[in-house]
C-alpha cells in the first residue's frame, strides 16, 4: 500500500515539476505556482514548529517569488494532522508530504547518527553556539546528508535546535541521590541522561506531558524552559533545575528527494539557502525564548535554580560513557560515529568546557 501511495505521490510531483520547469527559458520564469505540503508531529506551541511556520515558509515564498517569479502554495498541518510524532520521516520518504520536521529524537534508530548532540551530554547551553556547530557538522560530515538521501529518499534542508535542557519536577530535590526511584519522563536519546542516576526513565512526548504529570504517570521531565512554559507544565510542577545538559539539535527539516528534483534549479538553491537561514534563526529565537521562559517560570511560582558545578560533575560522573557507547553503536549501523567527537571538538573550539571530557575517555 505504501509503495502504491509513494508511486502516486511521485508521479504527481513529477508532473507538477515538469510544468514549473517548462516555464523556465534562459533562466527567466513565467509565474507558476509550486504546491508544497508540509507537516510536523508537534503542535505550534513548540518553538521549532513556530519557526518553520512563521519564518521558513514565508521567507521561502518571499524569496522564490522575488527571485524567480514563481509562487509557493503551502498546505500545512501541525500536531499530527498530516504526520504523527515518529511518522514524519516515513511521510516525507513516501511522498505523502513534501516537507516535514522529522524531529530526530522521535527516530532513535533510523536517525541514530543525527542524534549526535544527545550523545555528548552537558554540551553548550547556548542555542546560538549549538546551532552554528550543528550547521558546521552537516557540512563537515557529508554522510549525515547522505543517510537521509540514500536510505530515506529525502534532502537535508535545515537543522534547528531547541534550548538548554533542564529537569522539571513536581517534587523538590538538591542532591543527585534524591532522584533515585523517581519516575522521570524523557524521549528517545536523552534516556541515557538518566541512566546511572537511579531515576526511572519513562518514554513520553510533549503532547501528553501535562496530563501525565498531573495524574502521576511520572514526576518530572528532562525538559527545556521554553516548552515547560508553552505546554503549561509550570501548572503541574514545583521546580526547574537548569542542569545545562546542553542545547540540542532536534528539529530536522527535510524535503522529499523527488519533490526537490522536480523543482527548478533556482528554486532548489533558495530552498537550501533558506534552510541555512532557518538554522541561524532558530539559534537566535531559541536563545531569546530560553531567557524569557526562565523569567516566566519564576513569575508563575516555579522555583528556578542553576545546578552547581559540583552537582553537574557528580551527575556526569554517574552516567555511562554515552559518547563511547553511541560511537560504537553508530559505526556498527554503518554510519559515521566519529560525528560525536567532531561535535565535542567543535564545541571545545567555541570555548565550551564539559564537566566530563567524553573525548578523553574514548
Amino acid at each position: 500500500m505504501l509503495k502504491h501511495m509513494r508511486a502516486v505521490a511521485v508521479a504527481t510531483v513529477a508532473t507538477a515539476g515538469a510544468l514549473v520547469a517548462g516555464s523556465f527559458t534562459g533562466g527567466q520564469a513565467s509565474a507558476e505556482t509550486i504546491k508544497l505540503k508540509i507537516g510536523a508531529g508537534h503542535v505550534p506551541a513548540g518553538l521549532w514548529v513556530q519557526t518553520i511556520r512563521d519564518f521558513y515558509m514565508p521567507r521561502l515564498a518571499e524569496r522564490v517569488e522575488k527571485e524567480t517569479g514563481n509562487k509557493i502554495d503551502w498546505t500545512a498541518g501541525w500536531g499530527g494532522s498530516l504526520c504523527k510524532i515518529g511518522e514524519c520521516l516515513e511521510a516525507v520518504e513516501s511522498g505523502l508530504l513534501d516537507m516535514a520536521d522529522v524531529h530526530v529524537p522521535t527516530e532513535p534508530a533510523k536517525l541514530l547518527v543525527h542524534n549526535f548532540t544527545y550523545f555528548a551530554p552537558f554540551g553548550s547551553p547556548d542555542p546560538r553556539v549549538v546551532a552554528k556547530a550543528v550547521a558546521e557538522l552537516y557540512d563537515k560530515v557529508p554522510a549525515l546528508k547522505k543517510v537521509l538521501e540514500d536510505r530515506y529518499s529525502q534532502v537535508f534542508v535545515g537543522a534547528g535546535v531547541v534550548g538548554n535542557y533542564g529537569l522539571v519536577t513536581n517534587f523538590k530535590w538538591d542532591k543527585v541521590s534524591e532522584l533515585k526511584g523517581r519516575k522521570i519522563a524523557a524521549i528517545g536519546p536523552n534516556f541515557a541522561w538518566l541512566q546511572g542516576t537511579g531515576a526511572v526513565p519513562v518514554q513520553s512526548n510533549l503532547n501528553e506531558a501535562y496530563t501525565s504529570m498531573q495524574s502521576g504517570v511520572y514526576e518530572g521531565w528532562v525538559m527545556l524552559a521554553e516548552p515547560t512554559v508553552s505546554f503549561k507544565l509550570n501548572e503541574v510542577s514545583k521546580l526547574f533545575v537548569d542542569m545545562d545538559y546542553g542545547a540540542i539539535h532536534t528539529p530536522l527539516l527535510t524535503m522529499n528527494k523527488d519533490t526537490f528534483k522536480a523543482l527548478p534549479p533556482a528554486v532548489q538553491k533558495i530552498v537550501l539557502e533558506v534552510g541555512k537561514e532557518f538554522n541561524a534563526k532558530m539559534g537566535d529565537v531559541t536563545y531569546q525564548k530560553q531567557v524569557e521562559s526562565g523569567k516566566k517560570l519564576k513569575d508563575f511560582g516555579v522555583e528556578v535554580r542553576q545546578a552547581s558545578p559540583e552537582v553537574k560533575a557528580e551527575y556526569a560522573k554517574q552516567l555511562a560513557n554515552v559518547s563511547k557507547v553511541r560511537f560504537e553503536e553508530i559505526n556498527k549501523a554503518g554510519m559515521p560515529g566519529e560525528v560525536i567527537y567532531e561535535y565535542v571538538k567543535v564545541l571545545k573550539a567555541a570555548g565550551h568546557k564539559f564537566p566530563r571530557d567524553w573525548a578523553a575517555e574514548r
